[in-house]
């Protein structure tokens, strides 16, 4: 999928997880720790979407808690695409001096995790659809060098992974590649014996963020509005 001289090619790609190995290997390659993408608007819609795709190679534990806690409402990184059409480098000294409490204190939690200095590229493609690829590393100083001799690599790269997750990600759809994993059904049949996500995690050795990652997953997958609904769903398509 990655090949020499950081090529690329998508159209081989049957499921999301091939394409957060792609992007892995791309962001490794030009020597960045992570890469992060945030799908914030659905083809067809005008508005910010409520169902996240949001693809990376951050630890578990901070994806978890990202979408438990909802924090793409409160991410300074997601607030500056809505502001730009072009790319934009954040983390920088003072970048905060801008934003509430709230957003610093999402910033200041993902560098617990290594999270510190990245460059964003914005991408709408013609039905509306909108999405944030970044390019993440955890020390200060490094992206701009990175980021200076490859600005229309990473441009066209970004623009190919985001039209590539339109085309694997369908609204509604219950695709071949959303199949439950062995962990989210093993989540989402504790969930249905009336277990909280506290108890769940604690029968599973999970963090309780980690498991509603794993809910969040669920109801993404199988349509669902919520986990009852998604656990009500499991069990009709015997999936649970």
């Amino acid at each position: 999928m990655l090949h020499e001289g950081y090529s690329f090619d998508f159209s081989s790609a049957t499921s999301v997880k091939e394409l957060e190995s792609i992007a892995t290997q791309f962001a490794q390659s030009i020597g960045c720790d992570y890469f992060s993408y945030l799908m914030t608007r659905w083809p067809g819609s005008k508005v910010a979407s409520k169902d996240v795709v949001f693809l990376s190679s951050y630890p578990a534990e901070w994806m978890a808690r990202y979408l438990a806690r909802t924090y793409q409402f409160y991410d300074p990184v997601v607030s500056l695409a809505q502001s730009n059409r072009l790319p934009y480098y954040w983390g920088q000294r003072g970048f905060l001096r801008s934003y509430n409490k709230a957003e610093r204190y999402v910033f200041h939690e993902a560098g617990e995790f290594g999270i510190l200095e990245g460059y964003s590229v914005p991408i709408v493609g013609p039905d509306f659809d909108a999405g944030i690829f970044s390019i993440v590393v955890d020390a200060r100083n490094q992206i701009p060098d990175i980021v200076e001799a490859r600005v229309g690599q990473l441009q066209v790269f970004a623009t190919k992974f985001h039209d590539a997750v339109i085309r694997l990600t369908k609204i509604g759809a219950s695709d071949e590649d959303d199949h439950l994993t062995a962990r989210e059904r093993e989540v989402l049949t504790w969930t249905a014996e009336g277990y909280s996500s506290e108890a769940v995690a604690a029968r599973l050795g999970l963090s309780a963020s980690a498991v509603n990652y794993h809910v969040t997953n669920c109801c993404r997958k199988l349509d669902a509005g919520n986990k009852v609904q998604a656990v009500a769903l499991a069990i009709r398509l015997n999936l649970i």
